[in-house]
C-alpha cells in the first residue's frame, strides 16, 4: 500500500470516527455530504484539496439535553413540595391555635400532627425526607451530567483533532 493510499484510508477512517463520535452521521449539510462521499470514493480530491475542512466539518459537541432539562425542572421540586406542604398545614395549625393551645409551636405541630389535623403525607418528617431524596437525586444527576460532558468532550476533541490531522496530511499530498 502506497503512502497516498494509506493516507486516504486514514483520512476516511478519521472522518467516519468523527461523524460517529459527534453523532453527525445523518445531519450533514449538502456540501459536507459531498465532501465526505468524494473523500470515501477518492474522487474530486483535487477540488477539495484547498478547502477549509473546519468550515465544512465544524466541531460539534453533543450535550446531554434531556438530563439537563430534568435537572433544571427538578431543581425546584424541594421548594415546591415544602411550600405545598406548608399550605396544607397552616390552616389546621391556625385552628389548633384557636381551639387548643394559643402558644403552640408550628414546627412541633407540623411534626407531631396532633389530632390528625392534616394528612400524614404532609408531615414535616415525611416532607424533609422526600426533599432530601430529591436533593440526593439532583446531586447524583449533576455529577452524572458533568462526567458525561467531560468524557464526551475528551472523546470529541480527540476524534476531531485526529480527523483534521489525517485530512490535512492526505489533502496536502494532493496539493
Amino acid at each position: 500500500m502506497s503512502l497516498s493510499e494509506a493516507a486516504h484510508k486514514d483520512a476516511v477512517n478519521a472522518i467516519d470516527k468523527w461523524l460517529t463520535v459527534s453523532k453527525q452521521t445523518t445531519s450533514l449539510n449538502e456540501s459536507a455530504k459531498r465532501f465526505v462521499e468524494d473523500l470515501r470514493r477518492g474522487e474530486n480530491i483535487e477540488t477539495w484539496a484547498n478547502v477549509n475542512v473546519e468550515q465544512i466539518l465544524p466541531y460539534r459537541a453533543e450535550t446531554p439535553r434531556l438530563l439537563m432539562v430534568v435537572r433544571a425542572g427538578a431543581m425546584f421540586l424541594p421548594i415546591l413540595l415544602t411550600w405545598l406542604a406548608l399550605s396544607q398545614v397552616i390552616e389546621p395549625f391556625a385552628l389548633y391555635l384557636q381551639n387548643q393551645q394559643a402558644s403552640a409551636n408550628f414546627l412541633w405541630f407540623w411534626q407531631t400532627n396532633p389530632g390528625k389535623s392534616f394528612a400524614s403525607v404532609w408531615g414535616l418528617g415525611h416532607i424533609a425526607l422526600t426533599d432530601a431524596a430529591i436533593l440526593a437525586f439532583l446531586t447524583v444527576l449533576a455529577m452524572r451530567i458533568t462526567w458525561w460532558e467531560t468524557s464526551r468532550a475528551e472523546r470529541s476533541e480527540t476524534a476531531y483533532s485526529e480527523m483534521l490531522s489525517a485530512l490535512e496530511f492526505y489533502l496536502m499530498s494532493v496539493r
